[in-house]
């Protein structure tokens, strides 16, 4: 299993999950990925940070979760990457951000060759959401 622990990556506490089974839910990654640590809360909406959305390629569903705590973001990656999550075995890595006002990206390593940042924008329906 590889570590991102060395690599600068405690600066958004957001993680990637990606391979998700169809018909997950926000409150389904909630609750799984909030058994070892506070989920950051939405100004918003007050609702746990948890974006799910498709990925404009594939079409698979991806979502990004992201923790109070950085530190526990990578506690996440090691605990949950390769686990079974409702029958699908998923891949959890760390997301980091280009810019401090940018959305969040995925190491390159993480997927085939695909973008993350212009995907993120869309949530489980297509519809673009938080793109200026």
């Amino acid at each position: 299993m590889a570590s991102n622990s060395g690599r600068g990556y405690l600066t958004n506490g957001s993680i990637y999950v990606c391979n998700l089974p169809e018909g997950i839910d926000e409150s389904m990654l909630a609750e799984y990925f909030g058994t070892i640590g506070l989920l950051k809360k939405d100004k918003r909406t007050g609702r746990p940070k948890v974006w799910l959305y498709r990925d404009k390629v594939t079409n698979e569903p991806n979502a990004t979760v992201t923790y109070e705590d950085p530190h526990v973001a990578l506690a996440a990656v090691e605990w949950f990457n390769d686990k079974d999550f409702y029958e699908s075995t998923i891949g959890v890595f760390m997301a980091e951000s280009k810019s401090s006002n940018a959305g969040v990206d995925v190491p390159t390593a993480a997927v085939d060759g695909g973008g993350f940042k212009d995907d993120a924008a869309r949530d489980m329906d297509g519809v673009v959401e938080g793109v200026e």
